[in-house]
């Protein structure tokens, strides 16, 4: 039986977090946050948004056990090791749309493959099998997924005009170099996901956060059904507000921290505006330098 994963894709400060808690709605989809990240919430002994920590979590607990069942005591931090070595390769050979690359890929990582592998196999267990919705977004990691033929992947590229992006990330990133170079990748993730997109343009869907915040009962519907799910728009209470529920969603950090500090139940979704203000010309400037014309072809101008 195939493990059913929709993995949101894209630059942080896109509103992942907040697409998978309007997901995570139906009935038929359970919420896994950024699995890349339970290794290190298990060492740090991270408090689950289920208020339990992550080790003594009913959700996460579970599904470590069953992994250190299969792979033995401290898998999922060799796992961690796993991870970084495939995304080092990854990242060192982009020709992923090449099957030779994929073929090598598969070969020089397959006991993290496999790991892998058995971490959303034991996830979805717990979920009851359940559509999982992870939001871990890096495309290193979605390459990984795509390599597994026990995944069933749907691929969800959510994207950020970069000037929005870059004034969000200014907020917590105070190096500028540092800024400059999360804004730059914002396309360079881009561009690798075009070559996901090509690999299996059927399980890849790319949805701009202002379309989705402009029309999110539309998009809601649109993305159930494309993942194969009956359509059910019962979370939304009106046209651009829903209630959110935490039952079936386990969050934790270091992500999603201001998220989980407010735990909200009920939500408005409107389109974000204020980075448009003229305080962050400079900011602007800089994430139109590196992004644009590329942004372009996402749909992006320099005059909005």
């Amino acid at each position: 039986m195939l493990t059913k994963v929709l993995y949101i894709a894209g630059a942080g400060r896109s509103g992942t977090t907040f697409l998978s808690l309007m997901l995570s709605q139906h009935a038929q989809v359970y919420n896994i946050g950024q699995i890349r990240d339970l290794p290190l919430a298990l060492l740090e002994q991270e408090i689950c948004s289920c208020d339990q920590p992550v080790p003594s979590c009913s959700y996460w607990g579970a599904v470590v056990a069953q992994v250190e069942k299969l792979h033995g005591a401290g898998a999922l931090q060799a796992l961690t090791e796993g991870m970084q070595l495939f995304r080092k390769a990854a990242n060192a050979d982009p020709r992923w749309g090449e099957l030779a690359v994929r073929k090598a890929l598969t070969q020089d990582h397959a006991v993290f493959l496999e790991a892998f592998r058995d971490l959303y196999i034991a996830a979805a267990a717990q979920a009851g099998g359940r559509l999982l919705v992870d939001s871990s977004k890096s495309v290193d990691l979605c390459l990984a997924l795509s390599l597994i033929p026990e995944i069933d992947l749907h691929v969800l590229n959510l994207v950020r005009d970069p000037r929005a992006v870059a004034v969000s990330w200014a907020k917590v990133l105070k190096r500028p170099a540092v800024l400059r170079g999360r804004t730059r990748n914002w396309a360079g993730r881009q561009r690798r996901l075009q070559v996901i997109r090509d690999l299996n343009p059927h399980r890849f869907m790319r949805l701009r956060y202002e379309d989705l915040t402009e029309r999110p009962r539309h998009w809601i519907e649109a993305i159930q059904d494309w993942a194969g799910l009956t359509p059910d728009l019962s979370l939304f209470t009106s046209r651009n507000t829903a209630d959110i529920s935490w039952l079936d969603t386990h969050l934790f950090p270091p992500a999603n921290a201001t998220v989980l500090k407010e735990r909200r139940t009920d939500i408005v979704i409107t389109p974000a505006e204020g980075w448009k203000h003229s305080k962050n010309a400079h900011l602007h400037a800089m994430a139109e330098e590196v992004t644009f014309p590329y942004a372009e072809t996402l749909g992006y101008r320099r005059d909005s």
